[in-house]
């Protein structure tokens, strides 16, 4: 389906019609929703890694340089989100999630095998540089939630009727319906409650995991540190 239907269905919801143009309409509630229809789709992209958004990155290592620009689409890393090195089989690289602890261990060159990792000024940076020869992937979500009608070309955006969504359309006719309803200053709280039903079952069956914040993890996949004192009575 494509974007079309989605408006569609929030206008007969909203105000009991079904217009045939959206994108490019002078009618003032026309405007408003493809406004809005973007906003929906970052909130439902930014609620879940979802699998139709994740994509792999690679960085290819020349021994000198230690910083690496973000891909173009890129939004955001997953929840887990390990940097591998493609050489080795046993060992990650390791996240660094304080740029103060980054740049102490990076200056006093405690940076263990292969070395760590950080973002910040929209580049991953590393220490020490991934060796000449090696490749690091990771995952990440992309930004590009459309598909262009004309070219089905992914784009950040919608600007089309003819556009269509990569994830479950409905949950933007349901979002479209609680925005544009909070927006008037009319009672939504129905509304809200459906969306987010909705968006959290739609979460559950695709498989991705919830965004929340995350501590240190440790270098090696799969790794815990080790309670450092003996056990039990000696």
């Amino acid at each position: 389906m494509t974007i079309l239907t989605a408006l569609q269905s929030a206008a007969i919801r909203l105000i009991g019609e079904r217009p045939s143009v959206f994108f490019g309409s002078s009618e003032q509630m026309h405007i408003e929703l493809c406004d809005l229809v973007n906003e929906v789709a970052n909130d439902i992209v930014d609620f879940a890694d979802w699998q139709g958004l994740t994509k792999l990155a690679q960085i290819n290592g020349d021994g000198t340089t230690t910083e690496f620009s973000l891909p173009p689409d890129y939004s955001r890393q997953l929840l887990h989100a390990d940097i591998q090195d493609t050489n080795s089989w046993l060992w990650g690289y390791c996240r660094v999630t304080d740029i103060n602890d980054f740049t102490y261990w990076r200056d006093r060159g405690f940076t263990g095998f292969p070395g760590c990792w950080i973002i910040y000024q929209d580049q991953i940076h590393f220490s020490p540089a991934p060796s000449d020869g090696t490749t690091a992937t990771y995952p990440y979500i992309s930004n590009q939630y459309a598909v262009s009608g004309d070219t089905l070309e992914p784009k950040a955006e919608f600007d089309a009727d003819t556009d269509t969504f990569k994830l479950n359309e409905r949950l933007l006719t349901l979002g479209l319906v609680w925005r544009w309803r909070e927006m008037k200053k009319m009672d939504f709280s129905g509304d809200q409650e459906a969306f987010m039903l909705s968006l959290s079952e739609s979460a559950a069956k695709d498989k991705g995991s919830r965004i929340y914040r995350s501590g240190r993890r440790s270098p090696m996949r799969g790794t815990y540190l080790a309670w450092p004192w003996q056990l039990g009575p000696a």
